[in-house]
């Protein structure tokens, strides 16, 4: 006579289910299809074992370095610490933070800066391997990827408004506004003064009493 067979597994919430397989059984000839029934079940049982396994050996996330966590809260407090030109456009709405080249923070960039309002403009994040791929930028991360071309980047968004931040050894000499330096185990900055007042920005007295202080000439340089 005909019987449904149903089979399932489960195992770490999922579910393995063979449905609607239809054998033909014999009453009098059993024997011949419980074998078959066995290879099914024991399938079913090896799919839903290998299924557990893989989703272990899943990579876990790449844990982002404690110093790339603390420069991504950094460039959020940049922001409230810095004055722009005022614009009348519906962009001055938005403050855009943009990462030029390989980005470092990772996630923790998102979680620093959106949903965290800078005064009335609301924060958004544009990552980018080319500086024309960004579009507008309040706040300009220069990855260390793009060492190379750095001058020719700081060149290009020159008087543009721009709070240039970067992290290579001669970010600041080389033009940038902040360049972010380890000191003694711990993430300080540097802010180029000269840059800053090209780019038509104000930094308030706060800012400038936490960081080193540089001017375009080395010999000017103070804290």
């Amino acid at each position: 006579m005909k019987r449904l067979l149903h089979s399932s597994s489960r195992t770490d919430g999922n579910t393995y289910t063979i449905e609607s397989v239809t054998y033909l059984l014999d009453e009098y000839n059993c024997d011949t299809a419980m074998p078959r029934i066995r290879s099914i079940l024991r399938l079913v049982f090896l799919g839903a074992v290998a299924c557990a396994l893989a989703g272990n050996l899943l990579p876990a996330p790449i844990p982002i370095p404690a110093n790339y966590r603390t420069e991504a809260e950094d460039l959020q407090h940049f922001a409230e610490f810095v004055e722009w030109p005022p614009a009348g456009d519906e962009a001055s709405r938005t403050i855009n933070f943009c990462v030029l080249g390989h980005d470092p923070f990772g996630i923790s960039l998102d979680e620093s800066i959106l949903g965290h309002p800078i005064s009335d403009r609301s924060p958004a994040i544009v990552r980018g391997k080319r500086l024309q791929d960004l579009g507008e930028c309040d706040i300009l991360f220069v990855s260390s990827s793009e060492t190379k071309h750095q001058k020719e980047i700081l060149e290009q968004v020159r008087k543009s408004h721009v709070l240039t931040v970067g992290e290579t050894t001669d970010f600041a000499a080389s033009g940038g506004a902040i360049q972010f330096v380890q000191e003694h185990g711990r993430i300080s900055f540097v802010i180029n003064v000269d840059a800053v007042a090209r780019e038509g920005l104000r930094i308030r007295a706060e800012l400038l009493a936490l960081a080193h202080v540089v001017h375009d000439n080395p010999g000017k340089s103070g804290k």
